[in-house]
């Protein structure tokens, strides 16, 4: 197995050791856009955030938004193959809707995490509409009907 083989899916990190040290600090996920996605999220009944802060210099810490212990959005940063953050968001889709979105390619792709998830690389272009109903829609995926109930 290569060591590309290991590596996630979506933007590829780049490695810079100096001496074998690490040359910058860890990335992090852009404090604006962690802010945007926790009020969308926030905003549903019932959900809570579990951060992962276990960082390596290519993975941001990981805010993962849930719906009684179960992950409907994960917020996490990777370094780019140009040494810059690339912020990712990866949610729950249903069949027809996730075959929709990976056919229009960037910024939306297949992350190794599993067959029912989409990935979106959020950026300075990102609809922030779009986001917020694929947000909603993860979250309706997973939460009980008689939460959903409460968003109609």
């Amino acid at each position: 197995m290569t060591d590309t083989e290991n590596e996630p899916a979506g933007p590829p990190p780049s490695h810079v050791d100096v001496g074998g040290a690490r040359a910058s600090s860890p990335v992090e996920v852009r404090e604006h856009i962690l802010e945007r996605i926790r009020t969308l999220c926030l905003a549903l009944p019932e959900v809570t955030v579990r951060v992962d802060a276990s960082l390596t210099r290519t993975r941001s810490t990981a805010h993962s938004f849930e719906i009684r212990r179960r992950s409907f959005c994960l917020l996490v940063a990777r370094e780019g193959s140009t040494g810059n953050p690339v912020t990712l968001l990866v949610l729950r889709a249903d069949p027809d809707e996730r075959k929709a979105l990976l056919s229009t390619g960037h910024p939306f792709f297949a992350p190794r995490s599993g067959r029912d998830r989409i990935a979106v690389v959020l950026n300075g272009d990102t609809d922030w509409v779009e986001i917020r109903e694929l947000v909603t829609e993860s979250y309706r995926i997973l939460a009980p009907r008689k939460l959903t109930a409460l968003l109609d």
